[in-house]
């Protein structure tokens, strides 16, 4: 009835047991299908974020504890990868 209708204009098709779904179980495998997440966070990630070579020439100052003026400072700032350049990791904890 009104769901088949509703899923049709949306251009959601339901497959085997997902027919069966019903209430929240439903609703939650519908939005997973018209609107998927990950695919959608990446998506405004490539469209709005700043490239990592552009960004580290700011974002040094947070990321890096050190010297800003030494050499991995500047590796960090320039993104340097070649042969010799500093090995930089960076952990961050995200706390919910």
């Amino acid at each position: 009835g009104k769901v088949k209708k509703m899923l049709k204009a949306i251009g959601v098709e339901l497959k085997g047991e997902e027919k069966e779904l019903t209430g929240k179980q439903l609703l939650k495998r519908v939005m997973q299908k018209w609107l998927p997440a990950g695919d959608t966070v990446l998506e405004m990630i490539v469209l709005h974020l700043p490239s990592p070579f552009k960004a580290q020439k700011y974002r040094v100052d947070t990321l890096y504890d050190g010297p800003l003026d030494d050499k991995t400072a500047e590796a960090i700032r320039t993104c340097d990868t070649s042969e010799g350049a500093p090995l930089c990791m960076y952990i961050s904890k995200m706390v919910p």
